[in-house]
């Protein structure tokens, strides 16, 4: 009697697609939401760490981006009565370059969770089939 078994292992890999005002995560075709994406990179150790500093660079970036808004208008608002507007001007400055630093920061993090929880999700699969010697347990990668 012969018992032929195929066990397949696959690990689901996260994909994440920018969207208007935030982003859309997938478990290979299924949609996810941000309560089990923040679940998902949070029990690997390293995509942890990338997820951490991918949350709080979004922060730091939406928080200059308000300082640059708030600049902004304090500078519109000293032209009008020939104030200086040297101030206000060079922090808009400073904090808009803030804001693009930390976002693109945030973003190089969030990639960098994701490959490293796609990497250690990646096991392969085991298959009972033909090797080289006869039949036998088969890992694919």
């Amino acid at each position: 009697m012969i018992i032929m078994t195929s066990l397949n292992i696959r690990a689901q890999e996260i994909t994440v697609f920018p969207g208007v005002f935030s982003e859309k995560y997938y478990q290979d075709t299924n949609p996810i939401s941000r309560s089990q994406i923040n679940t998902l990179m949070l029990n690997d150790k390293e995509s942890a760490q990338h997820w951490k500093k991918f949350k709080s660079h979004r922060i730091i970036a939406l928080l200059a981006i308000g300082a640059e808004i708030g600049f902004l208008a304090w500078h519109f608002a000293t032209v009008d009565n020939d104030e200086s507007s040297v101030v206000p001007l060079v922090g808009a400055i400073v904090s808009g370059g803030a804001a693009v630093g930390f976002a693109l920061s945030s973003v190089k993090s969030q990639r960098e969770a994701i490959l490293r929880y796609n990497d250690a999700a990646d096991i392969g699969s085991i298959n009972l089939g033909p090797t080289h010697n006869g039949i036998g347990l088969v890992m694919n990668f």
